[in-house]
């Protein structure tokens, strides 16, 4: 039971991610992964666990409307051109009315807004 003890002790002192959780209300909260209690954002321990935190995978850039900007990177033909939804590898055909269309799932068809680098 000691060697038990001593081994948790040396795991909590190697940090793990934090986690984002939400609550009964729905709203997002930070938690600690190992005794999923609700942790301040930048606490470097948990208060009620001494496991030892990381914030580095956490995005913290929220806007004032709550939401987050994303980075979808992905290989495209070397003749691709930007709005050329017939060579964009995420592009699907879609069926309407008037026959077959290509479509974009990230919804930018005739507005698209990828950055090539």
């Amino acid at each position: 039971m000691q060697n038990d003890d001593v081994r948790l002790q040396l795991m909590r002192q190697f940090p793990v991610e934090v986690v984002e959780a939400r609550d009964a209300r729905n709203e997002m909260y930070y938690a600690c992964p190992t005794c999923s209690r609700p942790v301040a954002m930048g606490m470097d321990k948990c208060s009620g666990c001494t496991q030892v935190l990381s914030w580095k995978n956490i995005n913290q850039g929220l806007s004032e409307n709550g939401v987050r900007k994303a980075v979808l990177e992905f290989e495209v033909a070397s003749d691709f051109n930007i709005g050329n939804c017939r060579k964009c590898p995420i592009s699907y055909i879609g069926r309407t009315d008037s026959g077959s269309v290509y479509e974009c799932p990230l919804k930018m068809s005739g507005s698209c807004r990828l950055k090539l680098i």
